[in-house]
Formats: C-alpha cells, structure tokens, sequence
C-alpha cells in the first residue's frame, strides 16, 4: 500500500490524466446509456386450460385449475 501512495506522490501527473480520462470515459457511458422513465412492469402471464369431463366448471376451477396455479 505504501509503494501505492509513494508512486502517486512521484508521478502526479499520470495518475491526473488518468483520472481525466476515468472521468470522461464515466461521463460518455452514462449518456450512451438508455433510460427508461417507465420500465415494463407487466408480469409473464400463463394460459390454464383444464379438462375434466363430468365436472362442472367451478369445480374443475376449485379442484384442478387452482392446484395447477399454485
């Protein structure tokens, strides 16, 4: 660590353009990035469709598709 700070007292002027240039190369990235003011927040949504011949609807809802949901 003290090598660190010893270089960067003795070469002050590289690690300035250095930082110059971290800081030009930040500012360029942050606007090339995109920026959504609403991002999608719609969930995936999935289609049931059950079977159950001789039962009725509310029943194969209760039973069947609900157990498959959750």
């Amino acid at each position: 660590m003290d090598k660190i700070i010893q270089y960067s007292l003795h070469n002050r002027l590289i690690i300035i353009v250095a930082s110059a240039l971290l800081l030009i190369a930040g500012i360029y990235t942050a606007s090339k990035m995109e920026v959504d003011v609403f991002p999608d927040l719609t969930a995936p949504t999935v289609v049931v469709l059950t079977e159950a011949h001789g039962m009725a609807p509310e029943e194969v809802e209760k039973l069947v598709s609900f157990q498959i949901e959750t």
